[in-house]
């Protein structure tokens, strides 16, 4: 599992890569990546119920891209 709140990181996501978001240390979010914009600093991620999100490198999200899948 890779971490970041870095740019870079949220640049390299590709549709369907399987990512966690904590806030506060505190799971808020986890689904796969939907889309995200060219720039990488927003993303758009779909749980396991199909509800899709967006999130913005500023919300003070932390990122967690999970190597594996993993049930909802």
């Amino acid at each position: 599992m890779r971490q970041s709140r870095s740019a870079a990181m949220w640049t390299s996501l590709q549709r369907g890569d399987f990512v966690t978001l904590l806030r506060h240390g505190v799971q808020a979010h986890k689904g796969s990546i939907d889309d995200r914009t060219e720039d990488g600093r927003t993303i758009w991620v779909t749980d396991g119920i199909g509800d899709r999100r967006l999130f913005h490198i500023e919300d003070e999200y932390e990122l967690l891209v999970n190597d594996t899948v993993y049930s909802y």
